[in-house]
């Protein structure tokens, strides 16, 4: 990697114009409205659910009431006291019903697991078509109780795929669907899949249905991108080796692609309708190696990356940004000697703008953190505060477009990815604090070189299970030496002011408070007057000043003249 020209290395921050960092991207974010009634749920009080579906329904708005449905179904695996207690009021309830349908099926479906029929044990195998069967009366319920309603249909669809129903049932529950909706894109993504080779089809059905399907579809309905969906089957299918003969020429692909990117473009960066169809195009772009094109896709996706296709290719929000990090790379590459990376060709996002504010703490005294900081390759500055030492990166220190080889390859943008860099053998666990606006808020933990542990407070639609929450907060009570990890673990699943939680959270681990002003201005402790700078060294340099005799390469500064 340090052995890319200063050419690319220059290029390479270009790249990056557009796009939010890596700590702002979240998977499969609810609707705002979604999420609402998600975080009731947990409370136990499930009248917002109910009103939210109940109004969907007397709407037709089937996009929502699917999204809510699953949403809650998902909760209601793990936390169904909240359903329990509806189904106690009003059992026949066409809402519940429709809740119901999809928990009974994906409970099936975490028995199963979505692996491959010859990675899963027979026990598992018998232990999923008996909930299946189970299933089977409470679909058909959710269907009879709300007449010309698509979302119980999606439920129907997903039990014939792992019932392997015969063709003519599956043909049946689709035709009943696209009849209450016939661009309900859930409906469609089902299809996909049931046809899709590896399951009950071939790639020749499975890309003629979402050929058929965009074709009939109105300008403004993400079934217009159903094809590119339905390419990522193929190239899966292709990567593996399993796939047989050639049913997709460069042709066909361009045409899919371009389908995909002309309902993309007339969809504004805010459209959460377009983001499934976004994230596959960028995928299928980035297989054909069209950067530039990548790149203004992932712009257009901001924030927002959707499980799927991620998930194939592991943690789905690992594999986003590694996908991501590897477009800006080959972009910065095939630029030729003189020219210059294009510049965005799509509107930015809002969620692309705006810096994040960091501050990390560090538990050693600066002129140790200092002495650490030598190999990095970033100017920062660090400050006293009791045994931590906060550290802020510290750009506007830097020369304008002389930025290091080391800080742009390894993208020391921000206290997290200094951390990581810096920290990586000296047994330091340091907790970084961020603020995103007014909207979010996180603190991570980086342990020998990577983050072992991180929370985002951004309302009530991101709060994490009981089981995840302790586990983080067990892991920062020990960072920090101090705090009581049941606590910090309600702090966790606290949907309330983002901001105040994190606070509160410092304050229950022990940590000093965060600076007076922090979250309002750029580099708060440029004020401090106990701070200190640590300028980015050449690795020469680095390494002479890391072996020298002298404990404090950094004296203080005066700051005031800077």
């Amino acid at each position: 990697m340090f052995g890319k020209s200063a050419r690319t290395v220059r290029n390479l921050e270009a790249t990056g114009v557009g796009l939010p960092p890596d700590h702002a991207v979240v998977i499969d974010a609810p609707d705002p409205r979604t999420a609402d009634v998600l975080a009731a749920a947990r409370r136990g009080v499930h009248a917002p659910a109910r009103a939210l579906l109940a109004a969907t329904r007397a709407d037709a708005d089937w996009t929502l009431r699917h999204a809510a449905a699953e949403s809650l179904a998902d909760l209601a695996l793990d936390d169904s006291a909240w359903l329990d207690a509806w189904r106690a009021q009003t059992p026949q309830d066409p809402d519940l019903l429709a809740v119901e349908a999809f928990r009974r099926v994906g409970e099936a479906w975490r028995v199963r697991t979505g692996a491959r029929a010859k990675d899963v044990a027979p026990d598992q195998f018998r232990a999923f078509f008996a909930l299946l069967d189970d299933a089977v009366p409470v679909i058909e319920a959710a269907v009879a109780a709300s007449p010309g309603d698509p979302v119980p249909h999606s439920a129907a669809l997903v039990h014939c795929m792992g019932a392997q129903a015969p063709r003519d049932v599956f043909d049946a529950c689709l035709a009943r669907a696209l009849a209450c909706a016939p661009h309900h894109l859930p409906t469609h993504l089902n299809a996909v899949q049931f046809l899709a080779a590896k399951w009950h089809g071939s790639h020749e059905e499975m890309l003629g249905h979402a050929a058929r399907a965009a074709a009939d579809a109105p300008p403004d309905s993400p079934v217009r991108g159903l094809e590119v969906v339905a390419m990522t089957e193929v190239d899966l299918d292709v990567d593996s080796g399993r796939a047989t003969g050639v049913p997709l020429d460069a042709e066909r692909i361009d045409g899919i692609i371009a389908a995909a990117s002309a309902y993309c473009s007339s969809r504004p960066p805010e459209d959460t309708e377009a983001r499934l169809v976004r994230n596959h195009l960028v995928w299928a772009l980035n297989r054909q190696r069209r950067w530039a094109g990548s790149l203004d896709t992932y712009r257009s996706i901001g924030r927002y990356a959707t499980s799927s296709p991620w998930q194939y290719a592991g943690e789905p929000l690992k594999a986003f940004l590694h996908f991501r990090d590897a477009a800006r790379v080959r972009l910065a590459e095939s630029v030729p000697r003189g020219g210059t990376v294009p510049a965005p060709a799509v509107p930015l996002p809002e969620s692309a703008s705006g810096a994040p504010r960091e501050i990390a703490y560090v538990p050693a005294a600066p002129a140790r953190t200092a002495q650490e900081l030598l190999l990095c390759g970033a100017t920062v500055r660090l400050a006293p505060a009791g045994r931590w030492t906060l550290l802020e990166p510290a750009p506007s220190l830097e020369t304008p477009g002389k930025r290091g080889r080391r800080a742009t390859l390894l993208r020391l943008d921000g206290a997290t990815a200094i951390a990581e860099a810096a920290f990586s053998s000296a047994g330091l666990p340091v907790l970084v604090a961020r603020l995103d606006g007014a909207d979010a808020a996180a603190l991570t933990l980086v342990q020998e070189g990577a983050a072992t542990a991180g929370h985002r407070w951004a309302g009530p639609g991101q709060v994490p299970s009981a089981q995840t929450a302790r586990a983080h907060a067990d892991l920062f009570v020990t960072a920090a030496g101090a705090g009581d990890a049941g606590a910090v673990a309600r702090l966790l699943r606290d949907p309330g002011d983002p901001a105040e939680l994190l606070v509160r959270t410092l304050d229950a681990l022990g940590l000093p408070p965060l600076p007076v002003g922090f979250g309002e201005r750029e580099e708060v402790l440029s004020t401090h007057p106990a701070a200190t700078v640590h300028r980015a060294r050449s690795l020469w340099q680095g390494m002479k000043d890391f072996m020298s005799d002298d404990n404090d390469p950094n004296p203080n500064l005066d700051l005031g003249t800077r």
